[in-house]
């Protein structure tokens, strides 16, 4: 730890050091960049072209929203591991910060399929660069015994659910007021203003934060990462010229194969760390505990994850958004989920804090996450069953669902969170970190996979369906809990 960083001052932000005040405008700007661009991304992509849209059909729209999310969770496996041994977390949200702008700029630019999918590819990377590494920043602010540390985590998450509850009420309602190309301007503007306070602020609050990786490659390691590389991108334009020759690369293959390339992925990390010599027969054990904690935010994110997918369509087709002579912009739905955040986080946190040792095991809780999840599911399901075919839903029925589904996501995440830092062999903590990332990339490839399912005239089965694999997901861990604290030897 730099002398710098222990010997910083306790007054400053809320009595955190000014380094936290830095990141959490970063991470607020960036966060409502990316939720304002998200929140009507599937209608700009759907919408006719005479409206400004690019006129695709619903289900290729959705399965590029799918897949755009999945792309951002794996980016942030690489833009982990380049920060750690390439060029550091403070230069790594440096980079991120100007890729993600330039993304902003490229999708507010009238330039057609092409521009949209050189711009999320964009977005993508950038964010996979950034946002792991202002975690990791955040963490270097404190040492590992100051009681201000868990206090400076809660400042950022707050910083993330203000940016994202904002963005979709401005951005959505410019989409509507000046169109798409303009609002996708204003995400672009705020990134702007985020790298701008990060390095103006950086120059003093972060001195000495995040400079360097925390174990740089040797000369020999470069060589070889300079070789995958060159295999790995041949390998990759290889593949995807003989399938463009034969016409089979189009967005549904892509959809098809996410959940089989995020398996893949989780299943080798997974694969070396146990077979790691120098993992211990303990902690080899509590990554064996971890296996269902992984499949359970799996199955959480493929349902959650529809709020700016299906459930986005439907706010636009099929809810009643004529409120007292007010139409409502279905890209205000999208703020409900922080909002649930910002008012129960602390409530849940002080449940937690009063019932101490008594409070839930990390299994129950992932159990209770789920049922919650198939609650919401559940909701939308009976709305769209008692409607009718076609017919329009009230509103609440859609923010019921939307909330408790929020609700889960209040008792699942930040449980999984801390199980994957507590299960993980400390030396493969950062692959342990990445296997997180990949259950919700995982869950987004599961609806890119199934969308084509998806009936927006009779909604009902397909939302049981998953509400059905929650609720018994959700009973088969509750079942199983004490076999897996066993297994998670002493973590509880």
């Amino acid at each position: 730890m730099d002398s710098q960083t222990s010997d910083r001052p306790k007054r400053g932000f809320f009595g955190h050091p000014l380094g936290l005040l830095n990141l959490f405008s970063t991470e607020l700007c960036e966060r409502f960049s990316y939720y304002g661009m998200r929140a009507i991304l599937v209608y700009y992509l759907y919408d006719t072209v005479n409206s400004g849209g690019l006129g695709m059909d619903h289900t290729t729209a959705l399965v590029i929203m799918s897949l755009f999310g999945s792309l951002v969770y794996l980016s942030s496996i690489a833009g982990g591991w380049l920060a750690d041994r390439v060029f550091g977390p403070y230069k790594g949200v440096l980079y991120g910060g100007i890729v993600i702008t330039i993304g902003h700029v490229v999708l507010g630019m009238p330039w057609g399929v092409a521009g949209m999918f050189a711009a999320l590819l964009l977005i993508s990377i950038g964010t996979g660069m950034l946002k792991p590494n202002v975690s990791v920043m955040v963490g270097e602010l404190y040492s590992k015994d100051d009681p201000r540390r868990q206090a400076g985590f809660s400042l950022l998450v707050m910083s993330i659910n203000i940016g994202s509850f904002l963005s979709p009420l401005i951005v959505g309602s410019t989409s509507v007021a000046f169109g798409y190309h303009t609002a996708f301007l204003i995400p672009a503007a705020m990134m702007v203003v985020a790298v701008i306070i990060y390095v103006a602020m950086g120059k003093t609050t972060l001195r000495g934060i995040g400079r360097s990786p925390v174990q740089t490659l040797t000369t020999r390691e470069k060589k070889r990462f300079g070789t995958i590389t060159a295999l790995v991108v041949t390998l990759l334009a290889a593949l995807v010229a003989a399938l463009s020759s034969k016409g089979l690369l189009n967005v549904e293959m892509l959809g098809d194969s996410m959940p089989v390339i995020c398996t893949l992925l989780a299943a080798v990390i997974f694969f070396f760390i146990i077979r790691d010599k120098k993992t211990t027969p303990a902690e080899r054990s509590r990554v064996y505990a971890f296996i269902p904690i992984f499949l359970a935010a799996a199955v959480f994110w493929a349902i959650a994850e529809q709020q700016s997918s299906t459930i986005a369509l439907l706010a636009d087709t099929r809810i009643d958004n004529n409120v007292r002579g007010f139409s409502v912009p279905p890209s205000w739905y999208a703020s409900v989920n922080p909002l649930i955040i910002i008012i129960f986080a602390p409530v849940f946190a002080a449940i937690w804090t009063r019932l101490g040792r008594r409070q839930p095991s990390m299994m129950v809780k992932m159990s209770l996450g789920l049922w919650l999840a198939f609650i919401g599911f559940a909701t939308l399901a009976a709305a769209f069953t008692f409607a009718g075919p076609g017919a329009l839903v009230s509103p609440p029925w859609i923010l019921a669902g939307i909330s408790f589904m929020t609700l889960g996501e209040l008792m699942l995440s930040p449980t999984g969170l801390s199980a994957t830092t507590l299960l993980a062999p400390e030396r493969h903590m950062s692959k342990m970190m990445g296997l997180w990332f990949v259950s919700n990339a995982l869950g987004q490839g599961i609806i890119a996979l199934t969308v084509r399912f998806f009936n927006e005239a009779a909604p009902e089965s397909f939302y049981l369906a998953f509400a059905v694999v929650a609720l018994v997901g959700g009973g088969i861990m509750f079942l199983a809990r004490d076999k897996l604290l066993a297994l998670a030897q002493g973590v509880r």
